[in-house]
C-alpha cells in the first residue's frame, strides 16, 4: 500500500495532466521547449488560457520556465518525466507511478485525390 503523502503527491501530478489541453501540451513539451504563443497556437486556445494551463502544470512541479526576452519558454522539469519507450510519446513520473502516453497505432487517413484537390482549391 502506498503511504498517504506519496499518494497525495502522485495524485497532484496526475491531476495536472488529467485535462485534455494540458495533456496535449505535456506531450508537445516532451519533444522540447516551447513558448506560450507557440503552445497556444498548437492547441487553438487564447494565450491567457494557455498561461493558466501552464501555471497549473508549473505549480504541480511538471514544468520549468525561463524568460527569453519578452517570451517565456517552458520545458518539462527533469525528474518529472522518464524516457519514453518506442511506442510512447511521453511518460509522467508520479512517485512510484508512471503515466505513459502511447502513440496512436493507426496512421492518419491519407487524403483521396478528390479531397486533396478540394483542399488545394480552398487553400489557394
Amino acid at each position: 500500500m502506498i503511504a498517504f503523502p506519496a499518494a497525495k503527491e502522485a495524485a497532484r501530478l496526475l491531476a495536472a495532466v488529467a485535462e485534455p489541453t494540458r495533456l496535449r501540451v505535456f506531450v508537445r513539451l516532451a519533444g522540447g521547449p516551447a513558448h506560450v504563443g507557440e503552445l497556444a497556437k498548437l492547441v487553438g486556445v487564447p494565450m491567457v488560457n494557455m498561461s493558466h494551463h501552464l501555471g497549473v502544470m508549473r505549480l504541480a512541479g511538471l514544468l520549468e520556465d525561463e524568460k527569453h526576452g519578452r517570451r517565456v519558454v517552458y520545458c518539462l522539469r527533469p525528474g518529472a518525466t522518464a524516457a519514453p519507450g518506442p511506442d510512447e510519446l511521453a511518460v509522467v513520473c508520479a512517485g512510484p507511478y508512471r503515466l505513459a502516453v502511447k502513440r496512436d497505432p493507426t496512421p492518419p487517413p491519407r487524403p483521396t485525390p478528390r479531397r486533396a484537390a478540394r483542399k488545394a482549391r480552398s487553400a489557394g
